[in-house]
């Protein structure tokens, strides 16, 4: 669990308005079955089939960039209502559905339709993107400690076949976050290439290796259903026998490259959201608390919406198990120079990336390199 010693100051509050549902959560997490039921309903309309595509890299950076951000924080005193507001839960709950039949529509479109082979291309590359808000869910939810919420992530995470996430994430990324010893914690000047290898392996390493740990220690075999990555694969396996009995076996393949493309969404998130910061390490051979300076942050409104607030991500650090619809904006925190879906399209091209990024990580270190994440 994450901690802080030295919290910025906030800025301006507003009450928050019930937004979260009625700007696009889940029709964006619909969009790739509204685009394939496009597509078979205008007789093979290849256009139809590459909008979520065009919705994630270009889109949605473009409204960023004309509406902006939004500074505002929730009022101190509403913050224990929202805590335990339904409301917030519920719309994570009702997205899940909607991911699952998005799902099987990328499937279906791919075995059924006719399509050229870039149109396939993108069409799986923007399903596995767009299952990565699956990822996002579990997230969330896998930070609560109540059995409904771990439930949920847990069936989140069986779309993209990531069901070690959480016993990584909480147990893992969240101690080691922002320092050479955390996978998923990018260094200066790496690319998203080599990242990529080295969060998926370390995370599904470091996730078995947490889970068979806590096993042990309460004497309860690993392979049993007290695992709570393989109850996640049991939903993965179910999707996918499924999606074989309905299709067949020519989805497979396709399968396989959505769970891929899946995990490598949340390599991009995790690639931009700490790239190159690094924790001091202390005289007595421990790191500093992790702090909110140790996450990139943003407060681009619309990709803060379709993410539920992910993009918040200092204070998400500094308070990891604060609801989604409580996390607050800072003063004088390092911040990505547009949402996640305009930086991972910079990220993808490692020239461009660097170019914006390395002065903004040499800038946050004072211009002292020692104080980067070299690895």
């Amino acid at each position: 669990m994450s901690s802080t010693t030295e919290m910025p100051r906030a800025v301006i509050t507003t009450k928050p308005q019930r937004r979260w549902m009625f700007t696009a959560i889940i029709p964006n997490a619909a969009l790739s079955l509204v685009s394939v039921l496009l597509y078979f309903a205008l007789d093979g309309a290849v256009w139809a089939a590459i909008i979520p595509f065009v919705w994630f890299y270009v889109a949605i950076p473009l409204l960023d960039a004309v509406i902006g951000e939004d500074h505002s924080n929730p009022p101190d005193a509403d913050i224990p209502d929202l805590e335990k507001d339904e409301f917030y839960n519920w719309v994570m709950y009702a997205t899940v559905p909607f991911l699952v039949l998005s799902f099987y529509a990328v499937m279906a479109v791919l075995v059924l339709g006719d399509l050229p082979i870039w149109a396939a291309a993108l069409v799986i590359y923007a399903g596995g993107i767009g299952s990565g808000q699956a990822i996002n869910l579990g997230h969330e939810l896998g930070h609560r400690t109540d059995t409904r919420s771990r439930t949920w992530a847990k069936l989140a995470l069986g779309i993209v076949g990531y069901g070690h996430f959480c016993v990584e994430h909480n147990r893992g990324h969240h101690v080691n976050v922002a320092t050479p010893e955390d996978c998923s914690s990018a260094r200066m000047n790496e690319t998203i290439y080599a990242f990529t290898l080295r969060d998926i392996i370390g995370a599904f390493r470091g996730g078995w290796e947490q889970e068979a740990k806590r096993l042990r220690n309460k004497k309860l075999p690993l392979f049993s259903h007290h695992n709570e990555i393989l109850q996640s694969y049991a939903v993965t396996a179910a999707l996918a026998v499924g999606a074989i009995a309905w299709l067949g076996w020519a989805v497979v393949p396709w399968l396989i490259l959505h769970h891929f493309f899946g995990y490598f969404s949340l390599t991009l998130a995790n690639y931009v959201e700490h790239y190159g910061l690094k924790r001091e390490r202390r005289e007595n051979g421990r790191y500093e608390p992790c702090q909110p300076k140790h996450s990139w942050n943003t407060n681009h409104l619309v990709s803060n919406m379709l993410s539920i607030n992910l993009q918040r991500h200092s204070d998400h650090h500094a308070h990891p198990q604060r609801p989604y619809q409580c996390l607050r904006n800072f003063e004088q925190l390092p911040r990505l120079p547009s949402g996640y879906p305009g930086c991972f399209g910079l990220a993808l091209f490692p020239p461009l990336w660097f170019s914006v990024m390395n002065p903004k990580v040499r800038a946050w270190a004072g211009g002292d390199d020692s104080k980067l994440n070299w690895g």
